[in-house]
């Protein structure tokens, strides 16, 4: 039997994915162009450090969504979600940055063997800024998901004996490239929409620091996706409830958008 190519292969997943994660996908486009418009609206002409780490974070955590969408309607949900797992780390670092002298000791950094700091207390530091209250079991709720995006990131065998492979009438085959099953779609669906999500705690962090007010416009825009994720979310607690613990306390998070100025 011709072994097919792998363009083949991806081109056909892209098919079929697109059309069972058509709607995490249309929310992480929406996502994208949102941080699009963030990044674009006017600035001054020189920008304060923390503005410029804030923005560098925010265009970091852009990408990163974008590289879960791409890998997760190719049939590589596990990979996405390592990318899902980046856009968490992006917006905790983003909160994180809320004036000059966070700004300065994120840009003196020069330890190779460790980030800007523990991604649990970054969380931690996050939830506390934007709340303006210590929130424990916020913080336990968000870094569970957290957890399980770095799942497949870090190739926990609780992942990866579930998959790459297929039996039939007694036999077993080893599968490569890209993968269709119905555990790679609640993968690829979960990857997208913790991504997003995320994606959208990024932009209450970066909205939360700056001093420049939204445009009527753009809060519209935020208040939809925000009430399009809370609706997501619902159907994703609907279809797979084991990966959903906590999503009440995730909402806190979310809806401080509608409070800031």
């Amino acid at each position: 039997m011709a072994v097919r190519h792998i363009s083949e292969l991806e081109s056909q997943a892209i098919e079929f994915m697109r059309g069972r994660l058509s709607r995490p996908i249309a929310l992480a486009t929406t996502t994208l162009n949102l941080i699009g418009e963030l990044v674009n609206l006017d600035t001054p002409a020189k920008l304060q450090k923390a503005q410029n780490v804030r923005l560098l974070l925010l265009e970091r955590l852009q990408n990163d969504l974008r590289a879960c969408w791409i890998l997760a309607e190719r049939g590589y949900p596990l990979q996405a979600a390592g990318h899902a797992a980046g856009v968490y780390e992006a917006w905790v670092n983003i909160a994180a940055i809320g004036g000059e002298a966070a700004a300065l000791k994120w840009l003196s950094h020069g330890d190779e063997r460790t980030s800007f700091g523990q991604v649990k207390a970054l969380t931690r530091d996050a939830i506390e800024e934007i709340l303006g209250r210590s929130e424990p079991e916020t913080v336990k709720s968000i870094y569970s998901q957290y957890g399980q995006l770095c799942m497949p990131k870090h190739l926990n065998p609780i992942v990866e004996r579930l998959r790459g492979y297929r039996v039939q009438r007694g036999e077993i085959t080893f599968t490569q490239g890209p993968d269709t099953s119905e555990l790679a779609v609640a993968h690829g669906w979960y990857s997208l929409e913790r991504g997003s999500r995320f994606a959208f705690f990024g932009i209450v962090a970066f909205v939360h620091n700056e001093a420049s007010p939204l445009t009527s416009a753009t809060r519209s825009d935020l208040d939809k996706l925000h009430a399009d994720l809370e609706a997501l979310q619902r159907e994703s607690m609907r279809l797979w409830p084991e990966s959903y613990s906590r999503p009440r306390q995730e909402s806190v998070v979310a809806s401080k958008v509608k409070e800031t100025e």
